[in-house]
């Protein structure tokens, strides 16, 4: 989370009030565990994912494995994904406030 995260986080409690956010933070953390495991299925059915996997089996099969790929991270460097959490806190908002106003199914 990135410090536009925490503040915008901090408007919904100040607009909320503050025994809202725990429920808030459950959602919100829910909605980006949706998005990063949508994230991550779709990033592994893209073509490139697969093109790649395949250049770095022929890399290794063809070297007799004497040369390996790039490390993740560094190829992650490159362009890292992250999860939108503004997005998540929005819709964990939403969720919180519409859904479960009263804090049956969070515990809260």
């Amino acid at each position: 989370m990135g410090a536009g995260d925490v503040k915008y986080f901090g408007v919904v409690g100040a607009l909320l009030g503050v025994e809202w956010l725990p429920r808030v933070l459950f959602y919100s953390i829910l909605v980006a565990g949706v998005l990063a495991v949508s994230c991550v299925a779709v990033r592994h059915l893209e073509s490139r994912f697969l093109k790649d996997t395949w250049t770095d089996c022929k890399l290794i099969i063809f070297s007799f494995g004497r040369m390996l790929p790039d490390s993740i991270g560094k190829r992650t460097a490159k362009g890292a994904d992250s999860v939108p959490w503004g997005v998540a806190i929005g819709a964990g908002t939403l969720v919180a406030y519409y859904f479960d106003s009263t804090g049956r199914w969070a515990g809260f």
